[in-house]
């Protein structure tokens, strides 16, 4: 009988005792031969009671999960490609019921293969490669099985993952527009804001449609102490109702059908020691109401299927363009959740009632958008009279996108009144003027039409319903498009 046992500790991939990986030997009969300690830790079995099994022992015995487990090929390159490779596929679209025994595949092809699997009693995510040896003759004598503990890099990758996607957003803060306008209204809103920023305590942010709410929260938490720490936006009528809770709060593993097989953490744990915005509070069901009040209230959370209370540390910011006072009239919002979050309270204020920061606004727009689609355009000082004059009831989100498609269509570099007027009184306007490209009137006609559709149904899923397309293509295209929903 071969020797085993040296084979294991001498072979090319210098593994035995002492690596982190678990190896055995499994030789032509299908029964593994010899085994290191480490597969005791990974697999949660020790290597006696694997030696002499036959690798579909081992799957009879429960130590490997029928589910997301895959093939991941033939391959004869080395483990760190593979695991770059694998870095690539999303274990959770995987969710295979008959997963191939590799050991055995290696040797019926006389190939390396590959695949990913999850132990059920040490809950890791291990990478096999199954490694056929030949003789000199060219039979395959046994197959080295190579099983690495994923888990760690896994959840390093997701870690790093929302890193750079916090990075991304700082990045984009740090070069987004100052909060622009000098009108009395709005010397008002930033002596608010300015008085506020650095107090740990609710504020309310109340407004129209298109007012820059969003913006307002967004000046408080960049002038705060928690500047440095997380900003977390939750759209509450985005998240559907069914979901919201699990996202929020986060859930313990195994919690309800369909739960990950480890704990996912919610947003208002991700963002401790920094903002939350609630945005649109309005829309946030009853039964949340409750909950988001207890966490306001407690300053701690409990995961959907968990008993442990997790304390955080937030400053919860929210939005609204509805009269909640009327909501809670009707028992449509709760009283004692509008008195938490009322602490602090500010009123943005129309764009109508703010008429001496429309020609800055449009200027500062115009220099954006020239930027974006390399124009070099200016405004007629008619051009700027007739933008003063209108009353704009998207406002500054109206006379954002009014300024976009002004720079996008019209011949010549100089935006004159007609051109103004044509845009603000809907009609099609790239009719009338020489378009840079076909691509740009249908981006302007699409625009159009999904901006009406938001004013009017508000979540994209409504939206999507309303004309007829899935949800994720309107939010594909809105965000495209530039279109907040």
């Amino acid at each position: 009988m071969k020797d085993y046992n040296k084979i294991l500790q001498l072979s090319s991939f210098g593994v035995g005792e002492y690596v982190g990986d678990a190896v055995y030997i499994v030789n032509k009969d299908g029964h593994i031969v010899d085994a290191n300690e480490i597969c005791g830790d990974l697999l949660g079995i020790c290597k006696d009671d694997i030696i002499g099994k036959t690798v579909s022992q081992l799957w009879e015995m429960n130590i490997f999960e029928l589910k997301n487990n895959f093939f991941f090929g033939y391959s004869d390159i080395k483990v760190p490609e593979l695991l770059s490779m694998l870095n690539k596929v999303n274990l959770e679209e995987y969710n295979l019921e008959h997963a191939p025994i590799l050991s055995d595949l290696a040797f019926k092809e006389k190939k390396t293969v590959c695949g990913v699997t999850r132990t059920c009693k040490t809950r890791k995510v291990v990478l096999y490669v199954c490694i056929p040896m030949f003789s000199t003759s060219g039979e395959i004598d046994y197959v080295t099985s190579v099983a690495r503990d994923l888990t760690e890099i896994i959840e390093l990758k997701n870690k790093i993952s929302n890193v750079q996607s916090n990075l991304e957003y700082y990045k984009k803060l740090q070069f987004e527009d100052t909060f622009i306008g000098d009108s009395q209204p709005m010397r008002q809103v930033k002596y608010m804001i300015s008085q506020i920023a650095d107090i740990d305590a609710t504020v309310l942010i109340n407004g129209e449609t298109g007012t820059g709410k969003e913006v307002v929260a967004r000046e408080i938490f960049k002038k705060s102490s928690r500047k440095d720490k997380p900003y977390i936006r939750i759209n509450c009528a985005a998240i559907p109702e069914n979901l919201f809770e699990s996202e929020i709060f986060g859930y313990e593993k195994g919690a309800f059908t369909g739960a990950l097989s480890k704990r996912k953490v919610g947003l208002l744990e991700m963002a401790n020691g920094g903002t939350v915005l609630l945005d649109e509070i309005e829309e946030l069901p009853l039964l949340m109401q409750s909950k988001i009040l207890r966490t306001l209230q407690e300053c701690e959370i409990v995961r959907v299927g968990g008993s442990e209370n997790v304390k955080i540390d937030v400053r919860f910011i929210a939005t609204t363009n509805k009269n909640l006072e009327t909501m809670i009239a009707n028992n449509q919002f709760r009283q004692d959740l509008f008195y938490r979050l009322n602490v602090f309270s500010i009123n943005m204020p129309p764009l109508r009632e703010r008429g001496d920061d429309i020609e800055t606004l449009s200027w500062t727009l115009l220099k954006r958008f020239n930027e974006k689609y390399k124009k070099i355009k200016n405004f007629t000082p008619s051009a700027i009279a007739r933008l003063k004059l209108h009353d704009w009831p998207g406002n500054v989100r109206d006379l954002e996108h009014t300024v976009e498609r002004l720079v996008v269509i019209g011949e010549g570099n100089n935006i004159t009144e007609e051109e103004v007027e044509l845009s603000i009184s809907g009609e099609r306007i790239f009719e009338k003027c020489k378009l840079s490209s076909l691509q740009h009137a249908v981006d302007v006609t699409e625009k159009r039409v999904i901006e009406n559709a938001v004013k009017k149904y508000k979540s994209s899923r409504k939206v999507a319903e309303a004309l007829g397309v899935s949800q994720p293509t309107i939010l594909r295209k809105a965000k495209k498009l530039g279109i907040k929903i």
